[in-house]
């Protein structure tokens, strides 16, 4: 009688049988997308931004602006509603942040070069290209 081993015997060809069967069903990966259409990208969002999208936006993050067309600095928004910049030529300032459907309203605290602060003004809020956004007179870019 002959001997097949641990991996022999008529059930291990049965199962070898199998595999090769089953390998040549495997598929080959062609690529059945349209060579014509390419991927457009994110886009811009187009009308108001809801208030959560700005926090998402704003919380935590730092840019680069410029206000009233020659001002210009730095800002970080924290997530919990505070806010920190650095203007050229002026100093470090702080203030308070808020989103509204659509809005940034801001309130600027009592420093050395801005003495009584600002009241809380909202301005319409809107991204203007990937990384920028503006805000009334102000243009912010992601740092």
């Amino acid at each position: 009688m002959r001997s097949w081993g641990f991996l022999g015997g008529p059930a291990c060809a049965g199962l070898l049988l199998a595999a090769v069967a089953l390998a040549g069903c495997s598929s080959d990966k062609t690529d059945i997308s349209d060579p014509g259409v390419t991927d457009p990208g994110p886009t811009t969002p187009t009308g108001p931004l809801k208030a959560g999208d700005i926090m998402r936006i704003l919380s935590g993050n730092s840019f680069r602006y410029t206000r009233d067309g020659n001002r210009t600095g730095t800002t970080t928004f924290n997530s919990d509603g505070t806010f920190s910049y650095q203007e050229d030529g002026k100093g470090e300032g702080t203030g308070i942040w808020q989103a509204s459907d659509g809005s940034l309203c801001e309130a600027f605290n009592p420093t050395s070069f801005l003495p009584r602060g600002t009241r809380t003004e909202c301005s319409p809020f809107q991204q203007t290209a990937q990384g920028s956004y503006s805000a009334g007179t102000a243009v912010f870019q992601t740092m």
